[in-house]
């Protein structure tokens, strides 16, 4: 049997792969080479706590695994995605009808460095898309900075990795712009980019916290989470962070909780 949106033949099809995440329930199709999501989306979903009603987005959503992560877990939610790249956006879409989310998500193809590409577009409560607040905001922005690393084989993990006419200040600033007052704006990316990340969101957001993603215990953070809450004045929280496998090799029990049962990460941090 064969699926296809645009141009894209999927099921069947060699370039692509079927993979399965939080434990069998997510069936999600994505490129067999290139940018392919993994464990940083999963933990992005895993930091989203919304109440029912509220509304997602994910920034530059590729084939949309974030964001179904946290709407697996939020049900009672409405997620919408941005995507720059044709081929992911499809396929973005053809995972939610494999979910079974097309009542309650929406993926727009759109360029956040040009608002001209969200003309038509509508967003929570029918409002043209870059006037709509949103209740929380996703995001796992390009990793490098332009000249910071080779561009890849594949023309969509280069742009999913290095970034282009957009540099991480101003995704971030599109994305603080983009939630509502008292709305939280949450970040997985590099440590080592901390810096720039802590820099853009305390202009607009207080109550930062800062979780560490620790490979493996005693070594250091590759990657953290950053959430922050629109308008707020509190203080940054250092908080305890997560250990993603032990000596041996093997996931801890609470990386485990997230990726296999979809667990939220804030129930294992405490």
């Amino acid at each position: 049997m064969g699926l296809e949106r645009g141009n894209i033949s999927v099921e069947g099809a060699a370039e692509y792969t079927e993979d399965r995440f939080l434990g069998n329930a997510l069936s999600i199709t994505q490129p067999r080479e290139g940018f392919r999501a993994g464990s940083d989306a999963v933990l992005l979903g895993a930091a989203v706590e919304a109440k029912a009603g509220e509304s997602l987005l994910d920034v530059g959503c590729g084939v949309g695994t974030a964001g179904f992560c946290a709407l697996h877990r939020l049900p009672e939610c409405h997620l919408w995605g941005i995507e720059l790249q044709a081929e992911l956006a499809a396929l973005a879409r053809l995972n939610i009808e494999k979910n079974g989310f097309e009542d309650k998500t929406s993926v727009v193809e759109a360029d956040i460095g040009n608002r001209s590409s969200f003309a038509g577009v509508t967003g929570p409560g029918g409002k043209p898309f870059l006037e709509a607040g949103f209740d929380h905001i996703l995001t796992n922005p390009p990793f490098y900075g332009k000249g910071r690393a080779r561009s890849a084989k594949t023309e969509n993990k280069t742009l999913a990795h290095i970034e282009g006419s957009v540099a991480l200040p101003e995704w971030l600033q599109f994305c603080v712009a983009r939630a509502k007052s008292k709305g939280t704006v949450t970040v997985i990316h590099r440590a080592d980019r901390l810096g720039d990340i802590l820099a853009v969101l305390q202009k607009g957001c207080g109550r930062l916290k800062v979780v560490p993603l620790w490979p493996e215990a005693g070594q250091s953070a590759k990657r953290v989470i950053v959430q922050g809450i629109k308008g707020d004045k509190s203080p940054l929280e250092l908080m305890r962070g997560l250990v993603l496998h032990e000596k041996d090799g093997t996931p801890t029990a609470a990386a485990t909780a997230i990726a296999r049962e979809g667990a939220a990460l804030k129930s294992m941090l405490s």
